[in-house]
């Protein structure tokens, strides 16, 4: 218990440091690594859009809601170049919407599954393997 007590001091230490800006230790690159920033980042954004997509599809059916100013900047260039005439039916940007945020889900899946074994990988070293 005192070993996992230390090492969770040891990590909440290292995570307070490095929210102030201070400078890496080695334990800090332990912890912390670029490619584990990005996932963290990524999180965030299919957040995001997920939230984007569920606000469109709850309100696709109210009159005069236009799904199109909700897209995010690049799901609508994606849009446009399938269908460049711009005569969107509510099916087919409802359709559109459900695809991505399937698409967007399964990155989700796939982010949160590797910060999952980061912090498993974490948990092993800060309690010795017990």
């Amino acid at each position: 218990m005192i070993k996992y007590a230390l090492g969770m001091a040891i990590l909440v230490s290292s995570m307070a440091m490095s929210a102030m800006g201070q400078t890496a230790r080695p334990i800090d690159k332990m912890f912390y690594s670029e490619p584990y920033s990005v996932v963290e980042r990524g999180i965030f954004e299919a957040s995001r859009r997920h939230a984007i997509y569920s606000y469109i599809i709850s309100n696709m059916s109210t009159p005069g809601f236009d799904a199109m100013r909700y897209l995010p900047p690049d799901d609508q260039a994606e849009l446009q170049s399938i269908i460049p005439s711009k005569q969107y039916t509510r099916d087919i940007l409802l359709e559109f919407v459900v695809t991505k945020m399937s698409d967007n889900n399964r990155r989700d899946t796939a982010l949160m599954t590797m910060w999952k074994n980061k912090k498993d990988s974490l948990q092993r070293i800060v309690t010795m393997g017990k």
